[in-house]
């Protein structure tokens, strides 16, 4: 513990409190996602895209085991390591160019940096995914804890993933803070991420000033005694219960207290006020008048999103239903609080793997209701089981676990026998198998819809 306590100082220098700023505003509702033009609130921005000491904290001679990311392919290991291991993430492959029909997830980045600190590496005090998908017209938003112990890719120590971004910053990693944030994230969650959006708490007031402020309803009275000030002290604020009309102090007042319950419940704070901020932008009608805005907001935000797709992303966040906006955060139950006061969450992967997939699973799968036959082909023990369970645990309805008739398959085989291409193309995705996987054939019975035989190619996650 004496050692693992030294290694965490090392870890995460120590800057001071961190605002949540995270919240975007004005494309929130969208599942902030739809970055209502970059009007995004808290650092959030949220393209939406559809067109188009610190030396000691590297890694050296270390070669312990470390932490696996939380979502990979071919991922056997159950145990996580203690925080203090290193780890040596594989640097990934060059990230294919991304097409109008396809999903587009911007990483949100709050930070807490003063007028002073200018050009100083920082820490991220909030990070969120957005994620759209224009085809599916749907939406999620998950929020991840600072304190999350993680593996960083690059030759870093395992560490709280807050740190990516001041890594990234202190030793010039390619795209500064955000571009080693936003690989730590794909690295950890298995997903990509296409863009960022960063802003401090001075933007993040701004933001919601120009919007007029936000009205929220507050569940319970918040007291914080111990609320970070400008001068590096503390002082007290008091938010009543109810509906509360905000302007930006105190929506970032609300958005970033923390003393009055822990990270998770600031956390859900956070995608109320996206929400919030969003639905205020929709009834001002301030989606058309973005170009007018844009110039403003850059002054803000600072972003990778290209002007022209942020615009067209906000037309787009229009055509998604409430209903079909999916929120997420990874709460207590889904990480192991290895000090017992919340500066140190070791992830539960499996349960946070549950999360990100719901977020990131595709409504007309759930509207195919497609009945799934898994089967295995191949000579590999509980193959069909293990496949089954991870596809259901992801979303999918699995009807049936069997054994195929032959066990030599060396390509999986998607048989679609009753049109339901949504699904049949997810499921080949989802298993890491090319597209001409899947094939029409009859069905062997009425109460399946789609058959799967696992191939050697087949990769479960």
């Amino acid at each position: 513990m004496e050692g693992l306590t030294e290694e965490f100082e090392l870890t995460a220098p120590q800057p001071q409190e961190s605002l949540t700023r995270i919240l975007p505003r004005v494309m929130a509702r969208l599942a902030v996602l739809l970055l209502f033009g970059a009007f995004v609130v808290g650092g959030l921005y949220f393209g939406y895209f559809f067109l188009a000491t610190v030396s000691t904290i590297r890694a050296v001679g270390d070669h312990s085991p470390g932490l696996l990311p939380i979502f990979s392919r071919n991922d056997n290991t159950d145990a996580t390591p203690r925080p203090g291991a290193t780890s040596t993430p594989r640097g990934g492959d060059a990230p294919a160019p991304i097409s109008p029909t396809d999903r587009v997830t911007i990483l949100l980045i709050g930070v807490d940096q003063r007028d002073n600190e200018k050009g100083q590496p920082t820490r991220s005090d909030t990070m969120m995914l957005l994620t759209v998908d224009p085809t599916g017209k749907s939406a999620g938003m998950l929020s991840i804890p600072r304190d999350l112990w993680v593996p960083i890719p690059g030759g870093y120590k395992d560490g709280k993933i807050n740190t990516a971004h001041f890594l990234g910053e202190e030793f010039k990693e390619p795209g500064g803070g955000p571009g080693l944030a936003k690989r730590t994230v794909e690295y950890n969650f298995g997903v990509r991420v296409h863009y960022y959006a960063r802003v401090d708490f001075r933007g993040f007031e701004r933001l919601i000033d120009i919007l007029g402020g936000v009205t929220i309803n507050v569940p319970k009275e918040i007291i914080d005694d111990a609320y970070p000030n400008e001068t590096y002290g503390t002082m007290r604020i008091h938010i009543p219960a109810g509906r509360q009309h905000m302007n930006g102090k105190t929506a970032l007042q609300y958005a970033r207290t923390r003393h009055a319950d822990n990270d998770f419940g600031r956390m859900k704070r956070q995608q109320q006020v996206l929400t919030a901020a969003y639905s205020q932008a929709l009834g001002l009608g301030l989606i058309p008048k973005l170009p007018s805005l844009v110039g403003t907001l850059r002054e803000m935000i600072d972003t990778d999103v290209p002007i022209p797709t942020m615009l067209s992303l906000a037309n787009v966040a229009r055509s998604i239903d409430d209903d079909a906006i999916v929120s997420g955060v990874i709460d207590p139950s889904m990480v192991t609080d290895y000090y017992g006061d919340g500066t140190v969450l070791l992830p539960k992967r499996e349960e946070i793997r549950k999360v990100v997939l719901q977020v990131f699973f595709d409504r007309r799968v759930k509207e195919e209701a497609a009945r799934i036959e898994v089967q295995n082909g191949t000579a590999r023990d509980k193959l069909a089981t293990t496949a089954g369970a991870t596809l259901q645990d992801s979303g999918f309805t699995v009807a049936k676990v069997s054994q195929a008739p032959r066990n030599d398959y060396k390509e999986t085989i998607i048989l679609d026998h009753r049109k339901k291409s949504v699904t049949a193309g997810k499921l080949a995705e989802f298993l890491g198998v090319p597209a001409k996987a899947v094939r029409s054939g009859p069905a062997s019975s009425d109460d399946v819809d789609i058959t799967v035989i696992l191939g050697a190619d087949a990769q479960v996650p």
